[in-house]
Order: structure tokens, then C-alpha cells, then sequence
């Protein structure tokens, strides 16, 4: 990968990462989104529920590979305007939109309202009181002071963070879940259409993930991808002993609630061997990729099992997932989260990679089994010694 295309990756997540997001609030997102499908010539639908799904095909008995990533990140929707009581600074409510430890919110943080239109700034204000709720569905309320009194059609609020930073091998941003895998979804689609790849690719930009899977569950649901396609979940999901920051982005053997798909894995690491990374081999390779159960978190791969698919995941390892702080476990605030520079870069050319040897997979997969086919000189001495 050169400078200019490296450039060239790190500019679109920057441009996504600026965009503010929410749970039902994507719209922003969805737009860039859009915007980017249309400028490189990619086909694209929206479904009714918001979600876009982009494909690219050229060739024909293609399997096709569909990289799924969401548009949203842990926020906040205003609720109520008004006083309230027991919080006399307060003149908004909200609801917490996401997995948030509430006790981040103890310092006051700052915070910035936005309205739908994007043309309208911002309005500041900050958190000054919360209360969460111990037993499912674990509610969590926050009380808001805004600067001035919020017009009509401010709706959502995010964190007051840095919107985007490369400081030390290190991308810094307030939303990197999920908008890193949005982009490396992105830049794999515009990879395949520029060079005119044979290949039969879907880009999937869900809704609502961080609420339950929302946007995710209705795409499988509705049958919007063929019954056999092979569904990659691109994450940026905490790191954990095993997916370490700057040792690759991890092919996930699967996250908190199930195990993926060996026959959907199996694509992912030969992309990994095409690059010159073989994860089986113990010595020291000259790209970094890692494997891992990354328990986390739930990921949009285990929807797609649950509704009949064969799915695996791509993780780039998360320091201060969904902004709560690792350096003070007794005590968290809200900071922003961060990737390791390769790591993400690792990740975009191993999805192009997966995307491009879709077409010879069948080839692959059966010059893999003969491979691996068993030893029937050896199977035949241990029947005669059974004898």
C-alpha cells in the first residue's frame, strides 16, 4: 500500500469520524455514505428501514462476500425539555443510547446537541446528573443543562471529544465503533470497482446496532442477501489479552455470545496467507494479523448465524471501548477510543484481499482439502493392527 493510497484510507475514516452519529440518528452518516457509493459508480439500495446495501459484481457463479459494518456509536436522545426535580441545573432529558458505564458521567462531561439538518451548529452543554436503572432492560436517564434553550429539531447529543488525531502509531477519535469498519467496508467497494475486479461483493451499513442489533436483524430477516452469502462483521471491538493493539487486525473465531463459521473463516485466512501472513505457522511473520474469541462484546455475525447464514468477523482492537476510559478502572470517564495505525491499515488490504480471491475460492478451498485429505496409508496399518 503506498503513501498516497495510505493517505487516501485515513482521509475517509477521518471524514466519517467527524459525522456525528446515534442509534435512529445516522442520517449524516447514511448521507457520506451514499455520497461515496455514488461518486466511484457503486450500485446501491436503501431498505425500508434505513440500512444501505451496496454491490459490486463482475463475473459470473461468484459466491458472494458481504461486509457488514453499523453507523452508530453509544450516545444520547433528548427526551424531555424542562426542569427536574432533584436537579436544579438540569433543563433537558435524555436517554443513553448504548453500553455506557453511567459512572462516567459523574464528572459533568461535556456534550454537544445536534439537529438532524447539518447545516445547523451544535449547541454545548453538559452532563450534570443521571440515574440508571439496576435490573434489565437497564435504562440509563441523563439530565442535561444545554448553554441556551434548545430550538425545535435538536434531537441527539454525542460526547464532547476529539473528533479525529494520529498521534504515535495511534488513531484517536471519539467514534471509532463502528465507523472504522464502515470505512474499511467502504475502501474494499471502491478497491474491487476501480480495478474492475471480478467479484461479487456487498457492502452492508446497518442501523441501531448498539441498542440490539436492530438494523443488522432486519437485513437478514428480509432476505436482502442471497442465503449463501459469506457475511464478514467488521469491528472495532476491545482489546483483549490475545488481540493486542499493534499486532494486527483479529479474525474472530467468534465474540460474547457464539462461535462463527470455520467455511466463512476459512476466506479470511487465506486472504491472511495471500498477504504473507500464515496464522498457523508459530514463527514471526511480515504482516501481523491475529486470531481470537473476542468475548466483548456481540457482534452483527452472530445475527447473521441466528438467521441462517454463514458468517465470520474482522476486529481492529479498541483501547476505551465506547469511550469509557481503561487507565482508571475504579473510577472511568469518558475519553476517546483508538486504533493502532497498522492495525487498520492491515485490515483494509486484508477485506480487498478477501473480496479478490472470492472467484478462485472453489479452487482454493479444494487444493486446501486435498491437502489436508487423510492419511489412508496410515489409517490402513491402524486397521491391520486392530486385528
Amino acid at each position: 500500500m503506498d503513501s498516497a493510497y495510505e493517505e487516501f484510507c485515513l482521509n475517509t475514516l477521518r471524514d466519517l469520524v467527524s459525522i456525528p452519529t446515534a442509534s435512529f440518528f445516522e442520517h449524516n452518516i447514511l448521507a457520506y455514505i451514499e455520497a461515496f457509493l455514488k461518486q466511484y459508480n457503486i450500485p446501491y439500495t436503501i431498505d425500508r428501514w434505513g440500512n444501505i446495501l451496496a454491490h459490486y459484481s463482475k463475473g459470473v457463479n461468484i459466491r458472494p462476500l458481504a461486509l457488514m459494518a453499523h453507523t452508530d456509536h453509544p450516545a444520547f436522545e433528548i427526551t424531555a425539555k424542562g426542569a427536574i426535580e432533584g436537579f436544579p441545573n438540569a433543563n433537558l432529558t435524555a436517554l443513553l443510547l448504548g453500553g455506557v458505564n453511567p459512572l462516567c458521567f459523574e464528572g459533568e462531561p461535556q456534550v454537544r446537541i445536534y439537529s438532524l439538518d447539518s447545516s445547523k451548529p451544535f449547541i454545548a452543554g453538559k452532563i450534570v446528573g443521571y440515574k440508571a436503572e439496576s435490573l434489565p432492560p437497564r435504562m440509563v436517564e441523563l439530565y442535561l443543562q444545554s448553554e441556551i434553550e434548545l430550538p425545535e429539531g435538536y434531537k441527539f447529543g454525542i460526547w464532547d471529544l476529539l473528533d479525529f488525531q494520529i498521534s504515535d502509531d495511534f488513531i484517536y477519535a471519539r467514534v471509532i465503533d463502528d465507523l472504522a469498519g464502515c470505512a474499511a467496508a467502504l475502501l474494499a467497494l471502491h478497491k474491487v470497482a476501480t480495478d474492475e475486479v471480478e467479484a461479487n461483493l456487498y457492502g452492508v451499513f446497518t442501523r441501531a446496532e448498539e441498542v440490539g442489533l436492530v438494523g443488522a436483524d432486519m437485513v437478514f430477516q428480509s432476505g436482502a442477501l442471497p442465503l449463501d452469502t459469506l457475511v464478514v462483521s467488521i469491528e472495532a471491538s476491545k482489546a483483549l489479552p490475545g488481540a493486542i493493539q499493534g499486532e494486527g487486525p483479529v479474525i474472530r473465531a467468534g465474540d460474547r455470545f457464539s462461535t462463527f463459521d470455520s467455511e466463512a473463516e476459512f476466506v479470511l485466512n487465506r486472504a491472511a496467507l495471500k498477504m504473507g501472513c500464515d496464522l498457523v505457522a508459530r514463527s514471526s511473520q511480515p504482516v501481523k494479523i491475529q486470531r481470537q474469541l473476542m468475548t466483548g462484546g456481540r457482534c452483527e455475525a452472530s445475527s447473521a448465524i441466528l438467521n441462517g447464514y454463514k458468517a465470520t468477523g474482522l476486529a481492529f482492537p479498541l483501547g476505551n471501548y465506547h469511550n469509557v476510559s481503561d487507565d482508571s478502572p475504579g473510577k472511568p470517564y469518558l475519553a476517546t477510543e483508538n486504533i493502532h495505525l497498522q492495525d487498520y491499515l492491515t485490515g483494509v488490504k486484508l477485506l480487498q484481499q478477501a473480496a479478490a480471491l472470492m472467484v478462485d475460492l472453489p479452487a482454493i478451498r479444494a487444493k486446501y482439502i486435498a491437502k489436508e485429505k487423510p492419511d489412508f496409508t496410515l489409517a490402513a496399518r491402524l486397521e491391520e493392527l486392530s486385528q
